[in-house]
């Protein structure tokens, strides 16, 4: 007998201790749609970002994909073992079925598929682990979890002064990488990087510039790309999604490895940069890839391709995002770099429970205990949209609530 899912959509807007700026976009507020699932007794919870210069969804578009679309057929996905449920729900094509033709909704997809391992787990009192294990193609998780510790980003809010020169010699010894994002002008963002090589040792970090395809013009890109080269391991994002061809000159004319971010979204994305030798390293985000599962998948795709990867985060996760953000940090195999953002720093301590932990001396973020993903957003401010799959095609009178699972 299946076991059908009630599914209500929730939308949060939190404002942030401080602003963090790139150059494509500055955020004050985060910006979430959550996915409160009840399954079999259990109560789950996930969380997409989104965000339109990634993946082209904003909160009103996915909020509207969750409550409006057709919910998938539930028929023998929920039933029998906690095995079969996992490998029937990784089957399914949530962002394909969340947006259309041709657009994915992968944000919305990755609260909707979120909360719905996250409530099977719990029904089955079984870690979001366990499930990860058996959804991961072979080579693509380890055989234990490791804690790395994460980047450091430098956004345009802050400059390498006020940001590094403020940590102890403790923390600044433990960095292992620190990712800066890049400014308009790719002159002023090499004249940034030396800044920052300054505060670590070369031969125990390493440095990478973040673009968020603000070079738009291919000229720019490769004169950026150029002098960069000599002084970071990868630059991603250089220039517009998907210019396959001006990425590859990159990489071909300047040698500076080129890492995909807002450019890789699919696994048909990662064909698309491979078959172009457009990329050495990709940056793989739970939102922007449509859920954990989906990361899963951008991994084993990457691994296919020989494509390494770095286990990202969009800027401002309130709850479930970062909580499933750590367990793939801390399971997924041979990644060059790991981030953790800086929720215990821009949020309160009492929007989720357990409350965002990052140590701040050592950069490290660990999982949080099971069943499921282990996070509650119980204290956070949502909005309630209305209840996905509903009769009613139509989004119900918003009202706000502090909600607990």
């Amino acid at each position: 007998m299946t076991v059908r899912p009630a599914l209500d959509v929730y939308t949060a807007r939190v404002p942030m201790a401080r602003p963090f700026a790139h150059a494509a976009h500055a955020r004050r507020t985060s910006e979430s749609v959550l996915v409160r699932c009840s399954l079999a007794g259990a109560t789950g919870w996930g969380e997409g970002a989104p965000r339109t210069y990634v993946t082209g969804e904003d909160l009103t578009s996915a909020a509207q994909a969750l409550l409006n679309t057709e919910p998938p057929d539930w028929e023998g996905v929920f039933t029998g073992s906690f095995e079969d449920g996992v490998r029937a729900l990784a089957a399914l094509d949530l962002p394909g079925t969340l947006g259309g033709p041709g657009r994915p909704a992968p944000a919305a997809a990755a609260a909707l598929e979120t909360a719905l391992l996250d409530a099977w787990c719990r029904t089955h009192d079984r870690d979001a682990a366990d499930a990860l294990a058996l959804a991961a193609a072979p080579g693509v998780l380890a055989s234990a979890p490791r804690i790395r510790a994460s980047a450091l980003v430098l956004d345009s809010s802050r400059g390498p002064e006020r940001l590094l020169g403020a940590l102890s010699p403790e923390a600044l010894a433990h960095l292992t990488h620190i990712k800066v994002k890049a400014l308009p002008d790719p002159r002023a963002t090499q004249q940034l990087v030396r800044q920052v090589r300054e505060f670590i040792d070369p031969a125990a970090g390493t440095v990478s510039v973040d673009a968020n395809g603000a070079w738009q013009d291919p000229a720019t890109a490769l004169r950026a790309a150029a002098l960069l080269a000599d002084h970071v391991s990868w630059l991603e994002e250089p220039t517009r999604p998907r210019d396959w061809a001006t990425l590859h000159r990159i990489q071909r004319d300047t040698g500076c490895p080129v890492m995909l971010d807002e450019s890789a979204v699919t696994p048909a994305d990662l064909d698309s940069a491979h078959a172009h030798a457009a990329a050495t390293y990709v940056n793989v985000r739970v939102s922007k890839c449509g859920g954990p599962l989906g990361a899963l998948r951008m991994l084993a795709r990457a691994r296919a391709l020989g494509l390494r990867c770095q286990l990202g985060v969009q800027v401002a996760e309130v709850g479930p995002l970062w909580a499933s953000g750590r367990l793939l940090a801390a399971w997924a195999a041979d990644l060059v770099a790991v981030e953790s953002g800086r929720q215990d720093e821009w949020f309160a301590p009492d929007l989720t429970t357990p409350a965002y932990a990052v140590d701040r001396v050592r950069h490290r973020a660990a999982p949080l205990p099971g069943p499921g993903f282990g996070l509650t957003p119980d204290g956070l401010p949502l909005r309630h949209i209305g209840r996905a799959g509903a009769p009613a095609r139509h989004p119900e009178t918003p009202t706000t609530t502090r909600t607990s699972a």
